[in-house]
């Protein structure tokens, strides 16, 4: 008797239960597409290591134009982190001292290469701690050409310590 009183008030047993389990599935449907969502907003907005070196390479490479070399100076802050330049076997500093002068001095290196196109041939990121290494080859319209730049990061920036080019 007490059990037909339970059963009609509350319905039969495996009804019951249907309910509960569709319920529970739901929830956790909705919850897996909400944490999977933030994961993939939060991926979106993370920008890693190695993607910042891939923006660097864009940056460094294809047509040689003012914008081309205003967006690889960015890079550079000698007042922040001293810069080498080694072509030649001669190396020039910029510092605190004389960092004005290095957009100028850039402009005047890349002058004969205005206008043409540096074509990655081959490429090489290494990211260790504050520290990475891209190594480029690319082919310039007088040939082929080397370049080593080693950066280094300060706070959320990546700035240019050295440039060798050959």
């Amino acid at each position: 008797m007490i059990e037909e009183k339970i059963s009609r008030e509350h319905g039969t047993g495996s009804a019951q239960t249907a309910g509960v389990v569709q319920r529970t599935a739901f929830y956790l449907l909705g919850s897996l597409c909400l944490v999977v969502g933030i994961s993939a907003a939060a991926d979106a907005l993370v920008v890693t290591d190695r993607e910042r070196m891939e923006e660097f390479v864009e940056s460094v490479t294809g047509p040689v134009s003012d914008a081309r070399i205003d967006s690889a100076l960015d890079y550079a802050d000698p007042s922040r982190q001293s810069l080498d330049v080694v072509h030649e076997r001669r190396m020039e500093r910029y510092d605190t001292e004389n960092a004005s002068s290095l957009p100028q001095r850039v402009r005047e290196a890349l002058a004969p290469l205005t206008g043409s196109k540096l074509r990655l041939i081959q490429e090489s990121i290494s990211v260790e701690d504050d520290r990475a290494r891209v190594a480029l080859r690319v082919r310039t319209d007088a040939g082929l050409a080397n370049a080593v730049f080693d950066l280094r990061r300060h706070d959320d920036q990546w700035l240019l310590r050295r440039v060798m080019v050959n």
